[in-house]
């Protein structure tokens, strides 16, 4: 099913390469969180701030690169960009600690689901065949040792210069479809069109900071010998 999101629901970020859809909703220690609650407010700001920021970014990397006549320079642009996965990814917010797009429908293997996100994906087509359009969500995860860690999901839509690459697979030019062949060649991301929902961008969010690397010792200032 093809579900269309109206423009005011519109993500401004598109090409996030897709994947299959799960047969099967996989067991896994993760529940939906009420994201309006009080004592949510902070995890969800957090997340949203940096999908914003991760955004207009990526979609000012690709602004002018995907028109008919383009789009196989688009696809080079969106092929070689990639999410940071790990590290120091928003100076500032030291408790973001990964960031994805992923998809029901993958073109790039490294954006599949796993089985949390396979939850969310499957929460969000629930909703949108409802009529309804989410927001946000916000999913907590159980980890070993009585720890949690939050996940922020927004969904995306697929922009007008976007469906020159993940539209209709025959409408491709036949330049772009022996790329696609030759480096994706499961790819499922095609046959969409202008509003289509087509997937979640995802952002992990810790309970708590990292703790702060101790700050160097310094030895104190030798006294000067009295003559």
């Amino acid at each position: 099913m093809k579900t269309r999101l109206r423009a005011p629901s519109l993500f401004p970020l598109l090409c996030s390469c897709c994947f299959a859809t799960a047969a099967e909703e996989p067991a896994v220690s993760a529940r939906f969180v009420d994201a309006e609650t009080p004592a949510q407010t902070e995890i969800r700001a957090l997340g949203e701030r940096t999908i914003s920021r991760l955004a207009v970014t990526m979609a000012n990397e690709v602004a002018g690169a995907g028109t008919a006549a383009g789009a196989e320079k688009a696809f080079d642009v969106c092929h070689l960009k990639a999410l940071p996965s790990s590290g120091v990814i928003i100076k500032d917010s030291p408790r973001i600690t990964a960031v994805k797009r992923t998809s029901l429908r993958v073109r790039n293997p490294a954006n599949a689901p796993d089985a949390a996100e396979q939850l969310a994906l499957k929460q969000v087509e629930r909703d949108l065949e409802k009529g309804v359009v989410p927001k946000v969500l916000l999913q907590q995860i159980d980890l070993p040792g009585g720890k949690s860690e939050w996940r922020v999901y927004r969904p995306i839509a697929v922009l007008p210069q976007c469906a020159y690459c993940h539209g209709p697979a025959e409408n491709l030019s036949s330049e772009l479809q022996t790329r696609l062949k030759e480096r994706y060649p499961g790819d499922k991301a095609t046959g969409y069109a202008a509003g289509n929902w087509r997937g979640l961008i995802r952002v992990t969010v810790a309970e708590a900071p990292p703790p702060s690397a101790p700050a160097a010792k310094t030895a104190p200032a030798a006294k000067a010998k009295k003559k």
